[in-house]
């Protein structure tokens, strides 16, 4: 004796599309390829925290004044960073070191108050012209070139937060996309 089984196309049409809809959510959290993994900060520079209490942001080498993408070694070279205090007492920015620089000058603002942000600039007359008021300017004497497209190892060392290393990269040249 043989039984034959029928089962309505309505409910072999269902199956198939709840054993569809369970593949397709298992596989959006499957393997490593993301919408997200390529996407860039909308800022050139670096971050880094140290400790709890102080932000680094948007840490960068400006591009060098001339074409061909180098500061030569013996450079005097600006570091462009934002510097946050997100911490209740007051900090100072002490040193920065480099392998890549024989020097490294912090000028001006060190002191870093709690609850504020303060900016470098590199100066309106470049990174050698007098400072302004409130102002803070880091600058590198280089041992060696840098180049466009490589990081710069660059350690900042404040009085209570510590020591963090940053790889700050060289911004792009000017007119060019990011």
């Amino acid at each position: 004796m043989r039984v034959a089984l029928t089962i309505p196309a309505r409910v072999v049409a269902c199956c198939v599309c709840a054993l569809t809809a369970a593949l397709a959510l298992v596989g959006c959290s499957a393997g490593q390829i993301t919408q997200t993994d390529h996407q860039l900060a909308a800022v050139d520079g670096a971050s880094g925290n140290v400790g709890n209490t102080i932000a680094l942001r948007n840490v960068f080498i400006p591009f060098p004044p001339n074409q061909n993408g180098t500061y030569p070694a013996g450079s005097t070279v600006p570091v462009i960073l934002t510097v946050i205090n997100q911490g209740a007492i007051p900090d100072q920015l002490i040193t920065v070191t480099s392998p890549a620089a024989s020097q490294a000058v912090v000028l001006g603002a060190t002191q870093i108050p709690p609850g504020t942000t303060v900016t470098s600039t590199i100066g309106a007359g470049g990174p050698t012209s007098p400072l302004v008021v409130g102002e803070l300017r880091v600058l590198l004497t280089t041992k060696q070139p840098l180049r466009a497209g490589l990081n710069t190892p660059l350690t900042f060392q404040f009085r209570n937060a510590g020591t963090v290393t940053v790889p700050t990269p060289m911004a792009p040249a000017p007119g060019t996309a990011s």
